[in-house]
């Protein structure tokens, strides 16, 4: 996982970076689940500036502000050339933005669809590149959080 420092460090933030790590890695931190998920490029900028490379992240999250709150762009697919990515390209956005407080459920839901649909030994950007985007927005929407629990969340 690469993550920029953000807006708890970066004054040109929109968006902070590090306590979405935080949440990203606490949901994963069983070994056996790590190896049968494999290797994933995981990145996360907190502002366009893309300090994060998100673009190029097999899955990038990307910091921006909606109404003077932290909402995050989750894109799907990105590369950025390595021997494990193949051929440099920028990911998609599988859909609006979601809350901070969704970004963990939806990169959980993200990985549950691969782990559905992968083939055996399948690496996660060859799957999405296989299968293609829609199951992975529609794993995403179902993902977002009733808007009452987040007014809740955020009080």
């Amino acid at each position: 996982m690469i993550a920029c420092p953000g807006g708890d460090f970066c004054a040109l933030a929109n968006a902070r970076s590090l306590p979405i790590a935080d949440a990203i890695t606490a949901r994963y931190q069983d070994l056996d689940e790590l190896d049968d998920i494999g290797e994933i490029d995981l990145h996360i900028s907190g502002c366009i500036n893309s300090c994060g490379h998100h673009h190029s992240g097999h899955i990038g999250i990307l910091g921006v502000d909606k109404d003077g709150k932290e909402w995050y762009q989750v894109t799907l697919g990105g590369s950025d050339g390595s021997t494990l990515s193949g051929q440099a390209v920028a990911g998609k956005v599988i859909g609006p933005s979601f809350s901070a407080a969704e970004v963990p459920d939806v990169i959980e839901a993200v990985l549950s669809t691969y782990r559905d649909l992968r083939q055996p030994g399948e690496l996660f950007i060859d799957a999405v590149r296989r299968i293609g985007l829609d199951p992975f927005k529609e794993a995403g929407k179902a993902a977002r959080h009733p808007v009452e629990a987040e007014e809740e969340a955020l009080a």
